[in-house]
């Protein structure tokens, strides 16, 4: 075997495994069809809303840019002939591949430093805890990822930055489209316009670049509604991100220690791993004879960016550091390209390496042995008649059942419960002031005075602000009929379950109390 091929059999291997991990998630009981989180519901009815022609931004709400209603717009259109059921698990699909894909791009960005750097690069990354959180359905992080290796890969040839036109246009271009899926790619995009800067006309370039892959998805909606997109996909965010927060937790979780370790023990192993990359670079350096390239500090810079942009944001989910995988790997797998070891040195090193990235991957492996996703859709089938108007806190629930669509005209076009709480209040959410809650409550009940059913979720007080008034009217126009959670609510909120109006002969404003006439397994 040539030695130059050997880092793409490298490649292939860390590839495939990636690929096996994540099929294999999707492949637990109701990870495909099923409902497992609430951000893919409503990022995929977003897109099914404007593929039936209804405007984001200006007849629903949405919270982040509009890319990822270019990346989900064919499985949308699948969904109008198979339905929303089987477009989204297409979407999964694509995401678990978008997700393969990057741990190829990584191989192909270090492949000039040898086997070694592209085993630990493309190993960590195929079995990084993150990674596989955000890759088991459709969440933006591993598209995000997708976009900026795929521009890394244009903006470096070996260790420095090209100096191809259109290696830098089209480049920027796919920095820039990162961004219109999601505002963070504008950190990574930062660095390398921060490495540019000694050449303003790669710069511009670039630049020029970012700024046309941003402006073709974002323009129209912006014209259509530039109000609403600017409060859904920036105000609101900023508004947000400005509480305080415990930091500790959030780093562990980048890092990829079990959350069973104590504040103590993590802080340790946190301090522990940094001085031991920073002990290994300036080995490498001595060793290597030569100082990090651009591309180190590509990685070093965006890594650095990007742990800093998740200290700032009060919320913090497990797949948001998927984000940091990449430039995770890159700086991990960087001594090992400076110091270019012997023969024997990269073998006992390869051998350690192989190792610790197989015991990774095999607890990775027994972790999603246990994973179960709900499915509600057959229950669902025989609650709720097809094309009825139904209105839900989470759109993961009628996609999984394909009750997402509608035939009713006036039928709401809501998609996300918590999106929309965000943008009518500005990001404040339920801190907003009283007469904001009270004007979110009272659309609340226009929808839900247009719904022949409600489909709640537990915790539903985190999303409708449940005045008394709201909860008295909806409780004496609608009554549980079916898949009722055993968690028991708040005061002044409705059980999680499935709810029916009631003919209007029984309504009684909100004098009666919401009963359910059966359970699922009575009607079995």
């Amino acid at each position: 075997m040539r030695t130059g091929r050997i880092e793409y059999w490298v490649i292939g291997a860390c590839t495939a495994a990636a690929l096996g991990l994540r099929f294999y998630q999707l492949a637990r009981p109701g990870y495909l069809f099923g409902v497992t989180e609430y951000d893919d519901g409503v990022l995929f009815g977003n897109a099914v809303r404007l593929a039936g022609g209804v405007v984001p931004y200006r007849d629903f709400a949405m919270e982040q840019p509009p890319g990822s209603l270019l990346l989900l717009a064919p499985a949308a259109l699948i969904a109008k002939v198979a339905g929303p059921a089987a477009g989204l698990a297409l979407a999964r699909v694509l995401t678990v591949l978008a997700d393969g894909a990057c741990v190829a791009l990584l191989g192909l960005l270090l492949r000039h430093r040898g086997p070694l750097a592209v085993a630990i690069a493309c190993g960590c990354y195929a079995s990084y805890p993150d990674a596989l959180v955000a890759s088991h359905t459709f969440l933006l992080e591993p598209w995000l990822n997708l976009c900026c290796l795929c521009g890394a890969v244009l903006f470096f040839e070996g260790d420095g930055l090209t100096t191809r036109p259109r290696r830098l246009a089209w480049g920027g271009a796919l920095f820039g489209f990162a961004t219109a899926i999601k505002l963070w790619p504008l950190f990574p995009l930062a660095v390398a316009g921060l490495l540019l800067a000694r050449r303003p006309r790669r710069l511009l370039i670039a630049g020029a670049g970012a700024a046309a892959g941003l402006a073709v998805p974002v323009l129209p909606f912006l014209a259509v509604a530039p109000g609403g997109l600017f409060t859904g996909a920036v105000t609101s965010q900023f508004v947000r991100s400005s509480e305080a927060h415990t930091l500790l937790p959030r780093l562990a979780d980048i890092a990829g220690l079990p959350a069973t370790l104590t504040a103590r023990s993590a802080a340790v192993v946190l301090l522990a791993s940094a001085a031991l990359c920073a002990l290994a670079y300036l080995a490498a350096i001595a060793i290597g004879h030569r100082g990090p390239a651009d591309l180190d500090w590509y990685a070093l810079l965006g890594f650095a960016a990007v742990l800093i942009m998740f200290c700032l944001p009060q919320g913090y989910y497990p797949h948001y550091g998927a984000f940091a995988g990449p430039f995770a790997a890159l700086v991990l797998a960087g001594p090992a390209g400076l110091a270019r070891p012997s023969v024997r040195a990269t073998a006992a090193i390869g051998l350690a390496v192989a190792v610790a990235i197989t015991f990774a991957g095999l607890s990775q492996f027994r972790r999603e042995s246990g994973l179960i996703g709900d499915h509600p859709a057959a229950v669902a089938d025989r609650l709720i008649p097809a094309g009825a108007c139904v209105v839900t806190d989470d759109p993961s629930l009628t996609i999984a059942a394909d009750r997402f669509d509608s035939g009713v005209p006036d039928c709401p076009a809501v998609v996300d419960s918590f999106g929309t709480l965000m943008t009518m209040t500005g990001g404040h959410t339920m801190r907003a002031s009283p007469p904001v809650l009270r004007a979110v409550s009272a659309a609340w009940r226009d929808w839900f005075g247009r719904a022949a059913f409600v489909w709640l979720q537990p915790g539903s007080e985190g999303r409708i602000p449940w005045t008394p008034s709201l909860y008295r009217w909806f409780t004496g126009h609608f009554r549980l009929i079916g898949l009722a959670s055993t968690e028991r609510p708040a005061r002044d909120v409705p059980r999680g379950g499935l709810y029916t109006a009631m003919p209007y002969d029984q309504q009684n404003d909100g004098h009666v109390a919401h009963q359910p006439v059966s359970s699922p397994r009575d009607r079995r």
